[in-house]
């Protein structure tokens, strides 16, 4: 759900500013590798846990830094949790969970958040969805009753069925059919995760499912999966923890939990070969390359080696992807890798590279120099100074971002969530320092290999009526 509210509207926390200066200290030594001889930062965040008799979990951080609080509700479910022929409806929850309740009228929800100072809204993800809002610190009652008659009381009515799916239409519209680059970026995920439907298929789901789906299979897919015993509410910012668990008793205990449906987690085949399309793009101005590698699951040494790549590949100016292919050899005006971290937390992963071309470049020229790049990775260990740089990289973007109590109560719902302990994210600084050179090029060596890849070409076309381009499945980028 996207709304004119998504600012930061809030100071963040003094000790990780100081991480976070730190953090962009040089080495003492450039020639050892960081992951031996350095002591890993520390990640300053006090954090308790509770759970409700009806499951309900709830995650803690108290930060009196700003007079403000960060409230977020994660659910365990997303489009893995869909079925074929009936995608998108975790992306429909997203915004009907914003509409009338057994106390509020259409509207209301919003208009309370807004008219106390506070803002909100939402994400859905492969694995997850999440609620959040912040408000000011003596508004924390309102905001965890609207949280839970929300997750009780919720109108799942013919009327806002009928008036959200109209907006996720135009969502479509505007974000995929109107976006250079938009399909392609999906239609990645698709072909890299080719026969796992649960991981393939975009979480905005195909436009054609939902325009036939029925209000009975919408609410059967709420009945098993909203619920107390499948969410997280994580609080983060300026409260009394004992004054909050009062009110989080007081609004929540009496939710029932419900008979949900849980997961099955599915074998994914071994690639065996790469996986190619090409995809005619009006809106393309110049042609494009769109890479898709699926990855082991996080808090694995795999993992964080890869997100290691990642940096080293794509991640900065003076990553080996844009230095060659863009400043060096003036073929591409983009060049890019990262994790997927947004639509991917608890399963498999996907490590994208997108490349955007110059205007003489061609497939075969880029294409050759990007095989080039990670058969290096793969053939020696990356050095010790990309070493440095990507933890160093990969450490700020963390402390900046926990830096912000909205997102700080995001991401401690996920790791309860998808891991279990949201106390595993104070050890993501101890992950960072443990991984080594060999490890990257290791990683790299089993998981970027050439016929493990998904490639999206896209090419320059004329434009089509919208009506075209809409049996492509998924959202915006």
């Amino acid at each position: 759900m996207l709304t004119p509210l998504r600012h930061r509207a809030y100071v963040p926390l003094a000790t990780l500013l100081c991480v976070l200066s730190i953090s962009s200290l040089p080495s003492a030594d450039p020639k050892k590798s960081p992951g031996q001889t350095e002591a890993p930062l520390a990640l300053p965040l006090e954090i308790k846990r509770v759970t409700l008799d009806n499951g309900l979990r709830v995650v803690m951080n108290v930060d009196h830094a700003s007079p403000t609080v960060a409230i977020a509700v994660t659910y365990d479910v997303g489009s893995r949790d869909e079925e074929p022929g009936k995608t998108g409806f975790a992306h429909t929850f997203e915004h009907l969970m914003f509409g009338a309740t057994k106390n509020l009228a259409e509207g209301q929800f919003e208009a309370l958040v807004v008219g106390r100072g506070g803002f909100l809204t939402a994400i859905t993800a492969v694995d997850r969805t999440a609620y959040y809002m912040v408000v000011p610190e003596n508004e924390l009652a309102l905001g965890l009753w609207l949280e839970a008659e929300r997750m009780r009381f919720i109108d799942v009515s013919a009327a806002s069925f009928e008036a959200e799916r109209k907006v996720i239409e135009e969502e479509y519209r505007l974000r995929v059919a109107n976006a250079p680059y938009g399909r392609a970026y999906w239609r990645t995920q698709e072909l890299a995760f080719d026969g796992c439907f649960a991981y393939g298929h975009a979480p905005p789901g195909a436009p054609q499912d939902l325009a036939r789906a029925k209000l009975e299979w919408v609410r059967a897919f709420h009945a098993a999966h909203y619920g107390p015993n499948t969410a997280v509410l994580s609080l983060s910012g300026d409260f009394d923890p004992d004054t909050a668990m009062t009110l989080v008793h007081r609004y929540f205990d009496d939710i029932p939990r419900i008979q949900a449906k849980p997961f099955s987690e599915p074998t994914l085949a071994e690639p065996r070969a790469e996986r190619r399309e090409v995809i005619q793009d009006p809106l393309a101005r110049v042609p494009g390359l769109s890479y898709g590698f699926v990855l082991p699951k996080p808090l694995t040494r795999e993992h964080d080696a890869l997100r290691f790549a990642a940096m080293i590949l794509g991640d900065g100016e003076r990553a080996r992807l844009p230095s060659l292919l863009v400043r060096d050899k003036a073929l591409a005006t983009a060049a890019t890798a990262s994790i997927d971290e947004y639509n991917f937390a608890t399963g498999p992963g996907l490590l994208r590279m997108e490349i955007r071309f110059s205007q003489d470049a061609t497939i075969a020229e880029v294409e050759k120099h990007v095989d080039a790049i990670l058969n290096d990775l793969a053939a020696r260990p990356p050095s010790s100074e990309e070493m440095l740089r990507a933890r160093r990289r990969l450490e700020t973007a963390l402390a900046l971002r926990l830096a912000w109590t909205r997102d700080r109560a995001i991401d401690l719902g996920k790791y309860e969530l998808s891991f279990g302990d949201a106390r595993l994210l104070t050890r993501a600084f101890d992950r960072f320092a443990a991984v080594t050179a060999d490890d990257v090029q290791k990683a790299a060596v089993k998981f970027l290999d050439k016929n493990r890849r998904a490639i999206i070409e896209s090419h320059p076309a004329p434009k089509k009526p919208d009506a075209d381009v809409k049996t492509a499945a998924g959202g915006a980028p």
